[in-house]
């Protein structure tokens, strides 16, 4: 299932992607959109196209063509870029693409243990041959808030509106309370005792970011895991690439057997640890935070945040959370 979105909005995401095509020598008229959150991501075989837009979306979108080169020539289980495009990243007017390779994957989702082995691999590097931020997560909350109060005047409106209609608040009350709870997370954060050493590590390591890869002999018994989604790629604490998988059990409905067999894999239980507090809350303000710039025109994105934010402010730990789609 794919995001539902307004005529305008898909009709701008359709026009941006045959610009792309049209670089790549790709037919546009057979892709499909399966992912719009922070980017949007279409299947255009025998390609994948993420397509990005912001101040910062040219900038990281050439790290990440950089990351993922280094990836390959250490051989981690990452997704590749598309080898036949050799010129990466790919601009369409204010927005910038990045083509990878096309993953045929299994049917099933994938699992909290499916995380394991890859993220295991991932922190075994201490570093890569490019240079890679230090881990910052309340930096790009920051940002993101701060670009929901430059919204241009329709879209503010629109902003506005919904504010006040799922949250009994207006708009510039919500970014002062975000801002507030990012001010009060960073504090939190200098207090953490980590127990595990900085590295390499994935920044976003949730299951809807590993691709269980159906190609090669004994894939369809074995399928291989494979880390997609190297936007968030830095150097920073293993134990954030943990906390997806342990908030999931916790807020998203996970069972306690799937996360305990994560836990059996990697060899952490990061729900039995001191800094866990902090972390969830980190984590619940990058997932309220991450839209928070970009609900016009996507009524599915706009209701679940609203649900999010309206179990946040009441501090109800028991409200499950549903995926963004």
């Amino acid at each position: 299932m794919t995001t539902a979105l307004s005529d305008a909005v898909a009709s701008e995401l359709r026009a941006h992607l045959e610009e792309v095509c049209a670089q790549i020598g790709v037919d546009p008229a057979g892709a499909r959109l399966i992912k719009y959150t922070m980017n949007a991501v279409f299947v255009a075989p025998p390609f994948v196209i993420r397509l990005a837009a912001g101040p910062h979306a040219a900038t990281l979108a050439r790290r990440v063509v950089s990351v993922a080169e280094c990836l390959e020539q250490a051989g981690m289980p990452t997704v590749r870029l598309a080898a036949s495009v050799t010129t990466q990243p790919i601009f369409a007017g204010e927005w910038v693409a990045t083509v990878w390779q096309y993953v045929p994957t299994v049917g099933n989702d994938a699992k909290p243990v499916d995380l394991a082995a890859p993220l295991r691999a991932l922190h075994s590097l201490e570093r890569l041959e490019v240079a890679l931020p230090r881990w910052s997560p309340i930096e790009k909350f920051r940002r993101r808030i701060d670009a929901a109060a430059a919204l241009l005047p329709q879209d503010a409106a629109e902003l506005e509106q919904w504010s006040k209609t799922e949250l009994r608040m207006s708009a510039v009350d919500l970014l002062r309370d975000l801002r507030r709870r990012c001010d009060e997370a960073e504090e939190s954060l200098d207090d953490v005792a980590w127990c595990l050493p900085y590295g390499v590590i994935h920044g976003d390591a949730h299951t809807g970011n590993i691709l269980l890869n159906a190609s090669g002999e004994g894939a369809a018994a074995h399928p291989s895991p494979l880390l997609c989604d190297l936007d968030g790629v830095c150097i920073g604490p293993r134990e954030w690439d943990l906390v997806p998988t342990a908030h999931g059990a916790t807020r998203f409905g996970r069972s306690s057997a799937d996360y305990q067999g994560f836990v059996d894999a990697y060899g952490v239980d990061l729900t039995k640890w001191s800094g866990w507090p902090i972390l969830r809350r980190v984590r619940e303000l990058q997932l309220v935070t991450s839209t928070i710039d970009a609900l016009a025109g996507r009524p599915d994105v706009a209701d679940e945040l609203a649900h999010r934010l309206r179990s946040l402010f009441a501090d109800d730990l028991r409200a499950t959370w549903r995926r963004y789609q």
